[in-house]
């Protein structure tokens, strides 16, 4: 694969992601939070052919998961399992080893998700932060390495307790590689400080049954909270006693497993929106009652139809069948 050439003068961060099948509804959304962080370049592998406008700091590479194996093998010497996207989880650690030629020209690599609104990032990964951690963020939706031949080894690494890199590779096993239960671990084991603040907001997954409302993982919830994006920066919104509204700002946030549906509106024309469990609706901070607050912050009930379908697969699951219908 040849080295891609950026359209800009090179930042120092660029953020790679993956996505073989259609982008989600709700991509524009994402593209316009991306445009507001400039000096952020963002790579983007995918099969999907879809002629797209883009801003100067987005990417697209065109490829399959087979051309991607294909390199992934040559590159560690091994064989790589990569049948599915939800493998190239366990691969991210090693997108800096692996995708070497196209960041050359950037101090810093990350692999990040799209089902997420990117805030100011920069606000919160400050010179400060960059210059003392090698690894920033722990999740596999946002997380950043320093772009040396060091640092890019790091997955090669091995620690008491954590599946070896070759094992996982070989295997496509999914065992968090890419999050607690792999990196972090591993470079706690060998002492490399690690950057981990609450600084995202990553909203509670669906269940089985249901659609939580949108309430964020390891912050604090209120009963009126609304999330919003608003001239590049991702808040929270809540309701205090008084009736007064609070905003808290925070990196980005991530809606994990969500259907959203495309917005109603072209985000490029919009100074902000909501982001709601219902999808996004435009925003430009007017003030929210109480009813607006429940409106767009509701729980849902899956749809029969959802219900009977995960039914359907758990039972052909239990039973040892193939999941294909």
């Amino acid at each position: 694969m040849e080295p891609v050439q950026v359209k800009t003068n090179p930042p120092s961060i660029c953020l790679i992601t993956t996505r073989f099948g259609s982008f989600p509804p709700y991509f524009e959304c994402v593209l316009r939070s991306c445009a507001l962080n400039p000096d952020i370049h963002w790579l983007i592998f995918t099969d999907d052919a879809t002629e797209r406008t883009l801003p100067p700091n987005v990417i697209i590479k065109q490829t399959s998961l087979k051309e991607l194996r294909g390199i992934f093998c040559a590159k560690l010497g091994m064989e790589v399992a990569l049948e599915k996207p939800l493998q190239l989880c366990n691969l991210k650690p090693a997108f800096g080893y692996l995708f070497a030629d196209s960041l050359r020209d950037y101090e810093f690599w990350g692999h990040c998700d799209l089902d997420m609104i990117f805030g100011d990032v920069r606000k919160f990964l400050n010179k400060e932060i960059l210059a003392t951690y090698d690894r920033i963020l722990n999740q596999g939706h946002l997380c950043l390495y320093r772009n040396t031949e060091k640092v890019n080894r790091y997955f090669m690494l091995e620690a008491p307790g954590v599946y070896h890199y070759r094992e996982v590779f070989r295997q496509g096993i999914q065992v968090g590689f890419d999050e607690s239960r792999g990196m972090h671990r591993l470079l706690r084991y060998h002492n490399i400080p690690q950057y981990r603040e609450d600084i995202i907001v990553d909203v509670v997954p669906p269940t089985r049954w249901k659609y939580p409302r949108f309430e964020g993982v390891d912050i604090k919830n209120h009963f009126c909270q609304v999330f919003y994006w608003y001239k590049g920066r991702v808040f929270q919104c809540y309701m205090n006693r008084e009736g007064a509204p609070v905003d808290l700002e925070y990196a980005y946030i991530h809606f994990q497993k969500r259907d959203l549906p495309a917005p109603g509106f072209n985000p490029f024309q919009m100074e902000g929106f909501l982001i709601t469990p219902d999808g996004f609706f435009p925003y430009s901070r007017e003030e929210l009652t109480q009813q607006d607050f429940c409106r767009f912050n509701q729980e849902r009930i899956r749809p029969f139809s959802e219900l009977k379908h995960a039914a359907f697969r758990s039972l052909r699951r239990r039973l040892g069948l193939s999941l294909k219908e």
